[in-house]
């Protein structure tokens, strides 16, 4: 399951997103399709929810030169060492999103346990191993810095790789 690229314009008004303009992402869908919708700061209403995951991001144009790319292998390293620690669900549920967009993980399913608790069963590609992943979507306050924390630690900016 692929997750769309991002569009250009801002899905409620429809205007054209500015070099550097912030806008949040929201993607939808179920198990056969995934739709994404990008939406200006100015017209953020906050996630719906039935939302399968959300993200702020910043507009870059065609003619820009693309971010430095974290290798996969950095990011599954870290994706190994969160799905050993508990504790860090939302991380990690971020992280697994970013690795969905960039094929090192596959979709296989959601989970809702007798508790209502939501999971994402994922197949991670290098290892060929399934992995279940709790659903924990932080605020906006968490998200960010859950950003800076993957920067952090892989020297790049997720911001801007969540939002390709």
């Amino acid at each position: 399951m692929e997750i769309p690229h991002p569009s250009r314009s801002c899905s409620v008004s429809h205007k054209d997103f500015q070099s550097n303009e912030p806008f949040f992402s929201v993607l939808m869908g179920d198990t056969s399709l995934f739709v994404r919708k990008d939406i200006s700061v100015e017209h953020w209403q906050g996630p719906p929810k039935e939302c399968f995951g959300w993200w702020k991001s910043t507009a870059k144009h065609i003619s820009e030169h693309a971010p430095q790319q974290v290798s996969g292998e950095t990011l599954l390293g870290l994706f190994e060492r969160l799905t050993a620690q508990p504790g860090e669900a939302d991380t990690l549920y971020i992280l697994t999103l970013l690795l969905l967009r960039r094929k090192l993980l596959r979709y296989e399913k959601e989970i809702t346990d007798g508790q209502g608790n939501r999971w994402l069963e994922v197949y991670v590609v290098h290892s060929s191993t399934m992995c279940q992943i709790p659903v924990e979507m932080p605020g906006n306050e968490r998200l960010e810095a859950i950003q800076q924390q993957l920067a952090t630690q892989t020297c790049a900016n997720p911001v801007e790789q969540l939002g390709e």
